[in-house]
């Protein structure tokens, strides 16, 4: 497959690009961003084709935010969008104008055609119901004329494909610690499309931690991010992928940035521009690829 077309069906990249310190270790900034100021997203988007944004899961964007992101990044670079947590975290009604804000803010992205997907990330305890059922389908329903992906943690909702079927939607699958009730499903697309996130395996910390960081400091090895190469070739071999949009969630210390340049580089695609001096002196596995 020529290099080009390799570039356009892996779209990978990490959950977010903005990590400083908010309490304890866990900062980019002199690891993967330099100490001097420097605009983190445009530095971002020299070594990766896409991203998730983590900050509209807080709050939706506004506009303006959305269109300097478009400005700052190169034209095929791509975003996809994590919905409000209003929307998928919060049982209460959802209002119209929530919806509208939502979708005015990213309208830039959408318009500019830069616009991977909406992410729908729902809770682990978010089990399947009738009520949550027709909570799910209410909600994607309103967001029809978008490409969405959907990440459902808890294993109720492994056999339920229907609604995702309906709306157009595909499932996210998620690499994470697997407990009792946790999701088993495997990799499918839907319309040309996979969506994979790499949450790391940090099992022992996973509910039981001081700091939330905790939870995602964990680091692939080679041998674990060789593993998902394959899997990820298979599956968009087999399933005649366009696009298969893969982001690593492992923020603290940018271990999620070096396990992003390994897939890339397991993948056939590396970086083209020179890794950080720091970077490769904080992970000297870098030197040997």
């Amino acid at each position: 497959m020529p290099e080009n077309d390799k570039t356009r069906i892996w779209r990978i990249g990490t959950s977010g690009w903005s990590y400083p310190p908010r309490s304890g270790s866990g900062s980019w900034t002199g690891i993967f961003y330099p100490l001097k100021k420097v605009d983190e997203l445009e530095f971002y988007s020299r070594y990766f084709n896409t991203v998730e944004v983590n900050s509209t899961f807080y709050r939706p964007c506004s506009p303006q935010a959305a269109e300097g992101w478009v400005g700052r990044t190169p034209g095929e670079f791509e975003f996809t969008v994590k919905a409000w947590q209003q929307f998928t975290h919060n049982r209460d009604v959802i209002l119209p104008e929530d919806i509208k804000t939502f979708k005015e803010g990213i309208a830039p992205i959408a318009v500019a055609g830069r616009l991977g997907c909406i992410l729908f990330q729902f809770p682990a305890s978010f089990h399947c119901d009738d009520g949550t059922r027709d909570r799910l389908r209410s909600l994607l329903d309103r967001f029809a004329d978008f490409p969405k992906a959907v990440e459902l943690r808890h294993r109720s909702w492994d056999d339920e494909v229907e609604i995702l079927d309906d709306s157009n939607s595909v499932r996210a699958f998620i690499d994470e610690p697997k407990f009792r009730d946790s999701t088993r499903h495997h990799l499918t697309s839907r319309a040309g499309m996979l969506y994979v996130r790499f949450h790391g395996r940090q099992a022992q910390k996973w509910w039981h931690h001081e700091h939330r960081n905790e939870r995602y400091d964990y680091l692939y090895s080679k041998e674990e991010i060789r593993a998902h190469a394959n899997g990820l070739r298979t599956a968009a071999s087999a399933q005649a992928i366009q696009k298969a949009y893969t982001f690593f969630n492992n923020h603290p210390n940018a271990r999620a940035v070096v396990n992003a340049v390994m897939l890339r580089q397991e993948l056939g695609i590396p970086v083209a521009e020179p890794l950080p001096d720091t970077l490769v002196n904080a992970y000297p596995s870098l030197k040997e690829s």
